[in-house]
């Protein structure tokens, strides 16, 4: 997991902004990861043969007037015969802001490379761990792990996917939305659209060693939950916050708390069961 989110924040994919060559390569190394742990991939292509078949596909490519890019999808299907047309959604988006100025108090050079270790290489990370996990112990409902491009272009790619899903959305249960995780302060984990009954399952899975849960019923509408929320489907968006460094040059992966980001991990895994019972 280490060396996922090094190899995503390092300079050579400078700041993986959407239609360059880094967010091109971070989507390639995200496909196949997916295809190394064996997950059945979640798309097709145009490419069909004379008895309708296409061409499966991890890449979900689409394009705006001034680039391309692609989402990148993957299943693992549920072990149990009545539940797995139904679906756990896990994502974070993997793309940032590349070469771009973060804004107001952003102190980089012109053309300096933001890395984006915290936002999101440390979701996206977090994605793949979480594929392996479950490929590993799947559960009774499929699970589709999803990275999605543009979302610092107004979540762009989610958007895109709830408009074209590889099936019918109203079956994923909930999603699972991973931005920002990787930098615990105080105990603090944020999560957005916990409410209802999903406030009393993000409350039950909060085992030792606790988090201090601070709970939102609704979304931020700065995530990629909020595509899937606009469609009524259930979504979480979990995160340890913002920071001095959120669009900024020195988001590196040095300043990453790699045991947070784990508990994190392991905590939204948690999640899934509950929900997957």
């Amino acid at each position: 997991m280490r060396e996922d989110l090094v190899l995503l924040a390092s300079p050579r994919l400078e700041g993986r902004s959407a239609g360059t060559p880094g967010a091109d390569t971070a989507a390639n190394f995200i496909a196949r990861r997916f295809w190394e742990l064996g997950l059945r991939a979640a798309f097709r292509t145009s490419e069909c043969d004379a008895e309708g078949a296409c061409r499966a596909s991890y890449l979900q490519a689409f394009h705006a007037p001034d680039y391309v890019t692609t989402n990148i999808g993957a299943i693992v299907p549920g072990t149990d015969s009545a539940l797995r047309n139904e679906y756990v959604a896990i994502s974070a988006h993997y793309d940032h802001i590349g070469r771009m100025n973060g804004g107001q108090g952003d102190a980089a050079a012109p053309n300096a490379i933001h890395p984006g270790a915290d936002d999101n290489a440390s979701g996206t990370a977090a994605v793949l761990e979480l594929a392996r996990r479950f490929s590993e112990r799947p559960l009774k409902r499929s699970v589709i792990v999803l990275a999605f491009g543009a979302e610092e272009f107004g979540l762009v790619g989610s958007r895109v996917f709830v408009e074209n899903p590889p099936f019918d959305l109203q079956k994923i249960d909930v999603v699972l939305n991973l931005d920002m995780v990787g930098r615990l302060h105080k105990n603090r984990l944020e999560i957005f659209g916990a409410g209802g009954k999903l406030k009393s399952t993000v409350e039950r899975a909060n085992t030792e060693p606790r988090f201090s849960l601070v709970t939102r019923p609704r979304s931020s509408g700065r995530s990629d939950d909020f595509s899937f929320l606009a469609h009524r489907v259930p979504a979480l968006h979990f995160t340890t916050g913002e920071h001095e460094d959120y669009h900024r040059a020195t988001d590196t992966a040095d300043r990453i708390d790699l045991v947070g980001l784990v508990r994190v991990i392991d905590y939204v895994e948690r999640v899934a069961r509950l929900v997957d019972r």
